[in-house]
């Protein structure tokens, strides 16, 4: 009898499975509260209820008021609307836009299709560690810039910004400030009234929610046009009837996530290091990108001397390994991580990147598997590298 693989998932950085519990919140809904919320009878109001709770969640998630919280297909759509939204709705006071050049490909092609309708977009870099320009983003402010958006913590290396300061340098200026905390959501406290911002995406299943569901903050009295049109719903901002399951899932998946946030987070960046620590004993040449304290606890991007990245990923998947190259929004593009390029890595050492990020059901045992299949991948893979070749003939 065949032996059965065992199976390691360390992609949660692109989403991750489904809470159970998120599960048995949303089952009603999908044969017993299955009204729509906009229907004034009382099948409606029952689902509207859900919906207002839902609301009160997510927004108590990150203290926000429920009225501030718009529901949408998720965060790509979020940091859509927000950048479109908020450009057009204060046009009248300019038209130039600040993000960083390591925005996830929702924010920056949003700003491309921006461009084209007679917007400037100006593009920041960040240091060695990912983390965004400050001064630069100081430096390009001019008196018609009207936005930054800059995200809470990036996607492939999980560097974490230094969002208080650029927040409150927009708030200076009195230039509207939108971060993506898609990534941030379950892995780091979020207070939106804490610091000044104006908008914040949110995204379910990054946080064991739902796929197809997300959210938008927009802070009372910031003027935004709304991204869809042709009905009434999320008070005439956002048309169309409401994943209702959706957002039920993604409210107790919010309220499970902010009420575990120290724990988790303890828990996952135990094992994160532990796994970073073992393959650095194990496998010569191995170097983190990425900030080596200021980051989220789930995200170790690591790169591998003289490796080729897609063949690493795909003899780890052969060994029941799941992880990723970049963003999963660009997978299947053969296109490198521009984030590890605005970082100033070589072309040599993108190639040669990975990232594996980390779900709280992930052990010690599930650890010692992936370092153990991983230092004999690498071995063959640097025995066959042309890189390697190269390498040793400059020495």
């Amino acid at each position: 009898m065949e032996e059965t693989k065992k199976r390691v998932y360390l992609d949660s950085a692109s989403t991750t499975y489904v809470n159970r519990e998120v599960i048995a919140e949303m089952m009603p809904v999908f044969n017993s509260v299955f009204g729509n919320p906009a229907s004034v009878h009382s099948f409606g109001r029952d689902a509207q209820d859900l919906l207002d709770r839902a609301r009160t969640r997510v927004a108590k998630g990150i203290n926000a008021d429920s009225n501030e919280i718009y529901f949408t297909s998720g965060g790509t759509e979020a940091n859509n609307w927000a950048i479109v939204g908020l450009a057009k709705a204060n046009a009248g006071k300019g038209k130039h836009i600040i993000t960083s050049k390591i925005e996830h490909e929702s924010v920056l092609d949003a700003c491309k299709k921006l461009e084209k309708e007679g917007f400037e977009v100006t593009y920041v870099g960040c240091d060695e560690n990912g983390i965004v320009s400050l001064s630069q983003i100081m430096s390009a402010i001019r008196p018609d810039t009207i936005l930054i958006s800059v995200m809470v913590a990036n996607n492939e290396v999980g560097t974490i910004q230094n969002l208080n300061a650029i927040a409150r340098t927009a708030k200076e200026k009195d230039i509207l400030f939108h971060c993506d905390a898609v990534q941030a959501l379950g892995a780091i406290p979020l207070d939106v009234k804490s610091m000044p911002i104006d908008a914040m995406s949110l995204s379910a299943h990054k946080i064991y929610g739902p796929k197809g569901i997300g959210a938008l903050y927009v802070k009372k009295g910031v003027l935004i046009d709304g991204l869809i049109v042709g009905g009434k719903q999320e008070s005439n901002y956002r048309a169309g009837t409401v994943n209702i399951a959706g957002a039920v899932g993604f409210g107790k998946a919010v309220e499970i996530a902010t009420r575990d946030v120290t724990v988790n987070a303890h828990k996952i960046k135990n094992v994160r290091d532990y796994f970073t620590r073992s393959v650095m004993e194990k496998i010569e040449n191995v170097t983190l990108n990425g900030h080596q304290y200021q980051r989220t606890c789930g995200i170790a991007n690591l790169c591998f001397e003289c490796v080729d990245n897609e063949s690493l990923m795909l003899m780890l998947d052969m060994e029941g390994i799941a992880t990723s190259i970049g963003s999963a929004c660009t997978a299947g593009t053969n296109i490198q991580s521009y984030v590890l390029k605005a970082m100033g890595k070589t072309p040599e050492q993108v190639k040669s990147s990975i990232r594996f990020s980390f779900g709280k059901n992930i052990s010690k045992d599930d650890v010692d598997y992936v370092v153990e299949k991983l230092t004999t991948i690498v071995k063959k893979l640097r025995e066959i590298s042309p890189l390697r070749k190269t390498t040793k003939e400059s020495k």
